[in-house]
């Protein structure tokens, strides 16, 4: 008997093993399945592999480059990142609106897009480096002479150009290929530096990252132009095309980039007012905290992409979309928050020991996560329902109460209000949020329900 249980056991062992690995290639199965789901996965995928081979190319330029060169490149990307961010107008919710009901006018979308994105960011780089020229002194590492002045304006362009490809992707249900284009850009950049390191300089490490970006652009655009749009386009033909008259598109757009250029100026403002407020350390415990905790917010946002796409596809669906968007952004942004919580201590001391007072600061920004994810689908759903006015208005109110609130607390009650402040804006904000999208969720489940009732009767009118 005893032996025969024995031997029963690797065979039961062997059962559980494979049931679980089949209940997990099920799981995965269905979630890959599911276009929103499918996308939101890509680009948490992206995220996680864009923020590894980021952070490999900087210990390996370290160990390459002087420490004013990596100094002077990382001012450069930094500048190159913040004016292709501006430059792109927050284009990329009209380009995922609008892109997957474009039909045969997809093309001129994105070409349009393309030259917006560009020129803005162009013009912005100029109008720095006139600036360059005239406030900074003389040995300023920024003033660039004339060839690498156009070479800067050249790399903000492309960058542009390489986020809108980004958003195309998305809009075309291609979101799976995006993972593929930046891997591919993070591991031809970090073989630039071994190529460029001979040279040694700040412009050369510049070099090293904007190369493979400017090169690797025609040959999406090529997928893009060659494939992608016009098989867009066949699945189109015998649909009807959504596509709005040119002001109503300009209203949308400039409501997202309105609401998305407030979103980016409490971001980016927030630190000079803790500066300013509390002093750079202070600031530096701040930064660190952010910057896990803008990590977690990717999620929401990851999701909130594919659920504009979706949602253009088949508006009339837009329940069920919001409702799995949120399971599925919760049921991965609940975990991430409690566990990050948890080993809060041991990530700040990464750091450094005097970064681990900033744990409970940190534990506050997660938690502040979980409404704002609720916000960000809002802002997904009010893309789809064409009303980014409310959204912009939304956005508005965040930045200036978040800011004040700041400005107000942080002098007398320390960072610890600073986290309070923010969760408190956040967690209004989210409610707000979640108040208006269960009113707009019943009003369409009870038109459904109403246009449903009205097809039974007509269907029971034809039998009788």
């Amino acid at each position: 008997m005893v032996g025969q249980t024995d031997s029963r056991r690797p065979d039961l062992a062997s059962l559980a093993h494979w049931r679980w690995t089949t209940g997990i290639r099920s799981a995965v199965s269905r979630q890959w399945s599911d276009p929103l789901s499918r996308g939101g996965l890509s680009l948490i995928i992206n995220t996680g592999l864009t923020g590894v081979l980021g952070f490999g190319y900087w210990i390996i330029a370290a160990r390459l480059f002087s420490t004013y060169a990596v100094g002077v490149a990382g001012a450069l990307v930094a500048a190159t990142t913040l004016f292709s961010g501006i430059g792109q107008l927050n284009l990329s919710g009209m380009l995922m609106r609008f892109l997957p009901k474009a039909g045969g006018q997809s093309r001129r979308l994105v070409f349009i897009t393309y030259a917006l994105a560009a020129s803005t960011s162009a013009l912005l780089a100029i109008i720095s480096l006139i600036a360059i020229r005239i406030f900074a002194s003389p040995a300023s590492p920024l003033r660039l002479d004339t060839v690498r002045s156009m070479a800067f304006v050249l790399a903000v362009a492309a960058t542009a150009i390489f986020a809108i490809e980004d958003n195309v992707l998305v809009g075309l249900r291609r979101a799976a290929w995006v993972p593929v284009e930046n891997g591919a850009f993070g591991m031809a950049k970090i073989g630039m530096l071994f190529m460029l390191a001979p040279i040694g300089t700040a412009f050369a490490l510049f070099s090293a990252w904007m190369i493979p970006l400017i090169l690797i652009i025609p040959v999406i655009s090529l997928v893009l132009f060659a494939r992608f749009l016009p098989s867009a386009d066949k699945l189109l033909r015998t649909a009807p095309v959504d596509l709005m008259g040119r002001s109503d598109i300009i209203r949308f757009a400039i409501g997202d980039a309105t609401g998305g250029l407030f979103t980016q100026a409490w971001t980016y403002l927030l630190p000079t007012v803790i500066t300013a407020s509390l002093g750079a350390s202070v600031n530096a415990l701040y930064f660190t905290s952010f910057l896990f905790s803008s990590t977690v917010d990717q999620i929401a946002a990851n999701y909130a992409s594919p659920l504009t796409v979706e949602g253009a596809h088949a508006s009339e669906q837009i329940g069920a979309l919001v409702r799995l968007a949120l399971r599925r952004i919760f049921t991965i942004i609940f975990p991430a928050v409690a566990v990050l919580a948890t080993i809060s201590p041991w990530l700040l001391s990464a750091f450094g020991e005097k970064y681990v007072s900033a744990a409970p600061l940190l534990c506050i920004l997660l938690i502040a996560c979980l409404p704002k994810a609720v916000s960000t689908v809002y802002y997904a759903y009010c893309r789809v329902q064409r009303v980014t006015h409310r959204s912009a208005w939304m956005q508005a109110c965040i930045c200036i109460a978040t800011l004040s609130a700041v400005v107000l607390l942080a002098h007398s009650f320390g960072l610890i209000s600073i986290g309070l402040a923010i969760l408190a804006v956040q967690a209004s904000a989210g409610a707000v949020s979640w108040m208006a999208l269960r009113s707009a969720l019943c009003a369409v489940d009870n038109r459904g329900a109403r246009q449903g009732r009205h097809r039974q009767r007509r269907g029971g009118g034809l039998e009788s």
